[in-house]
């Protein structure tokens, strides 16, 4: 449910209810994103429901959002905790629509350096 590689760490899933009650949301068709501040460092995590299919698209769904907030990490501006939820629409779409679907909800959480 996270994502283990960056330094930052993962946000556990317990954790989740946290942010999802105390932090700001913003959503699109593909991607909803729940923000709480924090410290300098990030910690992510991903849900993705059982409405989206078996495991194996769950799972690619997963790792393509990871992906895309890994290129888009250098350009973050402050920590927090984040949880972006997966939509259906996420289901069809490319890596590109998915990646540019979480710079837009980067950026109207205004935690993007260049927007």
């Amino acid at each position: 449910m996270g994502l283990c590689r960056l330094a930052s760490g993962r946000t556990p899933a317990p954790s989740f209810r946290k942010v999802y009650d105390k932090g700001r949301s913003a959503g699109n068709r593909l991607l909803v994103l729940y923000y709480l501040a924090g410290d300098d460092d990030f910690r992510l995590g991903v849900s993705a429901g059982k409405r989206l299919g078996k495991a194996v698209v769950r799972n690619r769904l997963k790792r393509r959002v990871k992906e895309a907030f890994r290129r888009l990490r250098p350009s973050l501006v402050r920590g927090g905790q984040l949880v972006f939820i997966i939509r259906h629409g996420a289901v069809a779409a490319t890596f590109l629509e998915i990646l540019n679907a979480e710079r837009d909800l980067l950026k109207r959480m205004e935690l993007l350096q260049n927007g």
